[in-house]
């Protein structure tokens, strides 16, 4: 990954967490300070152990990928190219 990848991706899943738990704010009547740091953690430890979950699938999915890598690479040029 490039440094705007790399700097982007943290930014996409801050903005996602804040998302969520917003609503998950809006939802409780009157929330304490224990369930907002909860939640915080909660969505926290969420956010941060899936792109670790999507990086590990990945390594796993391209020893299978890398023996057909160039026919998809062919197939998709095809596909694309003939419209």
């Amino acid at each position: 990954m490039n440094l705007y990848a790399t700097l982007a991706l943290p930014l996409a899943l801050s903005i996602d967490a804040f998302a969520a738990s917003v609503c998950k704010s809006a939802s409780l009547f009157k929330p304490s300070l224990r369930e907002a740091i909860r939640t915080g953690f909660i969505f926290g430890i969420i956010e941060a152990i899936t792109p670790t979950i999507g990086w590990s699938l990945g390594l796993l999915a391209s020893q299978y990928i890398i023996k057909w890598d160039h026919w998809i690479a062919f197939s998709l040029l095809f596909m694309l190219g003939t419209k």
